[in-house]
């Protein structure tokens, strides 16, 4: 009888932390219906501006992406095209014309591919990402992989077999595809290709739908990878998915409620009353969700470790309360030298605008010594100088 009692507990305790573990994943969109207004130092403990070198050979328009890889800024600047390059329809609108290699310091090295039809040059930039199988940035262009050398020399071309590849990511030496889906009907949602780009195995479309007109949402499906590992989100899916060794695994499932835009919403005129995904990004300690949601950009931000929950909103951003800077609109994350970041950027001219104002000069910071070097930096900037990166240590 004894026996049976101990076994008994154990079952009760196994099955509570399974339960436990489960409900863990849930992070509940709906708990915050406003966006708060909250400051800096909620998130992090110091703040670093880096303002980008600016010279003939790097004149930013627009910042679009960035990443930090192996001690360097990589980042795509959107740049005026008079006419979409010959063959494309506007669905291939090109976003991301020029990338750029900074140094951790803000210095320009390189620039990594140039618009062309020559073998090495690229037609438009969908995308880029860094390899880290084989240390190489590659852009992704139409139905190529571009491979370059971290100091921007071309190396090959990769053709990915298949049509209609909206997105990759790297996972494992390969690469994991997810295809448009504007039409509803496609049989497959992703396809993951060898490192040459072969087909090696494709899933099944779960979110087909019938639409009188084929509206495009750019960001259909997200991949980011945190912890070494691809993760993915589909638009009408309520889940994040870690993927590995060529599986798909529920990681964090969203609640949303009433504003979970479905496959039968597509079209709807009033989509703005549904969450349209944006972007997402993982920290040890943080979930962050970027969507629009009521004609606002919205970010959600998810403490892993104690629960706590905020909504911001990021055309606002955060108030900087370290040394009365500008507001932090969060872009991303970030490790640089063990220590894990959200990185933001800011015009010069605005820099500038914002340290000239009364919001900038009255209240008192928490670093009033921040405040007079950023007051001096901002002091040595032209008003068309290159964007200033603004990277926030975020708290343990």
């Amino acid at each position: 009888m004894k026996t049976l009692s101990i076994l008994l507990a154990l079952i009760f305790v196994q099955f509570s932390c399974s339960k436990k573990r489960k409900l863990d994943n849930i992070v509940d969109l709906t708990s915050i219906s406003e966006p708060n207004i909250t400051n800096l130092s909620e998130l992090g403990s110091d703040i670093i501006y880096i303002p980008l070198e600016t010279n003939a050979s790097c004149l930013i328009k627009q910042i679009d992406k960035l990443i930090y890889e192996s001690g360097s800024y990589f980042l795509g600047s959107i740049n005026d095209l008079n006419r979409l390059p010959d063959g494309l329809s506007p669905f291939f609108l090109p976003t991301k014309n020029d990338l750029y290699q900074f140094s951790k310091k803000g210095e320009f090295i390189s620039q990594i591919g140039r618009q062309g039809e020559a073998p090495s040059e690229y037609r438009i930039i969908k995308d880029f990402l860094y390899n880290e199988s084989n240390n190489t940035i590659e852009i992704f262009s139409l139905k190529e992989i571009k491979e370059f050398s971290l100091d921007g020399i071309w190396r090959k071309n990769k053709t990915i077999e298949y049509d209609r590849v909206a997105s990759v990511g790297h996972t494992n030496n390969q690469l994991l595809g997810f295809i448009d889906n504007t039409t509803g009907q496609n049989e497959y949602s992703f396809v993951l290709f060898d490192a040459n780009g072969k087909v090696i195995n494709k899933f099944e479309n779960k979110y087909k739908f019938t639409t009188a007109n084929g509206t495009i949402y750019p960001t259909e499906c997200i991949f980011y990878r945190y912890d070494g590992i691809l993760h993915c989100k589909e638009l009408h899916s309520d889940t994040i998915f870690s993927f590995n060794n060529g599986t798909f695994i529920p990681k964090h499932i969203l609640k949303q409620g009433e504003a979970k835009f479905t496959s039968d919403l597509r079209g709807d005129k009033q989509f703005y009353n549904f969450i349209i995904q944006k972007n997402a990004f993982e920290s040890k300690n943080y979930l962050f969700l970027q969507y629009d949601l009521k004609k606002r950009d919205n970010c959600f931000i998810n403490n892993k470790s104690n629960e706590t929950q905020y909504l911001i909103n990021n055309g606002i951003g955060l108030v900087n309360d370290l040394d009365n800077g500008p507001n932090f609109k969060i872009q991303n994350i970030f490790t640089l030298d063990g220590i894990e970041y959200l990185i933001s950027w800011i015009n010069a001219f605005e820099l500038k605008a914002h340290v000239g104002s009364e919001a900038f000069k009255n209240p008192t910071p928490k670093y009033l010594e921040k405040k007079k070097k950023l007051e001096k930096l901002a002091n040595s900037l032209e008003e068309n100088d290159n964007p200033v990166l603004m990277l926030v240590k975020l708290k343990e």
